[in-house]
């Protein structure tokens, strides 16, 4: 089980704030997800994430995934391009379940 706070965060701003029993979860991604895949105009609100109490932030946009951290003195760890929707969850599928440390393998550019 997940003793992380997690956030949730749909392209436009609005937050889903769970911990423990009540985390965000994969399925709820997946529909934040669906909501930028169809190109709409408003590349500006095409990004969805997924933020801990670490502040580690794993952002989606439809055609890459950023993790960084956004605290006073984070940094970008790097990009992963041209994920389908399979590897975009088993990447969060990661971070929820063991945070930033669990990506760290993946060859960020």
């Amino acid at each position: 089980m997940n003793d992380r706070t997690i956030w949730l965060t749909d392209r436009y701003g609005a937050q889903k704030n769970g911990a423990r029993d009540d985390a965000a979860t994969l399925a709820q991604l997946s529909v934040l997800l669906d909501t930028i895949a169809v190109e709409d105009g408003d590349e500006e609100h095409r990004t969805v994430s997924l933020t801990d109490e670490h502040e580690w932030n794993l952002e989606f946009r439809p055609d890459r995934v950023l993790l960084e951290n956004v605290g006073d003195e984070g940094d970008e760890v790097g990009v992963l391009r041209d994920l389908d929707r399979a590897e975009q969850l088993a990447i969060a599928r990661d971070f929820l379940t063991g945070g930033a440390d669990a990506l760290r393998g993946r060859d960020w550019s």
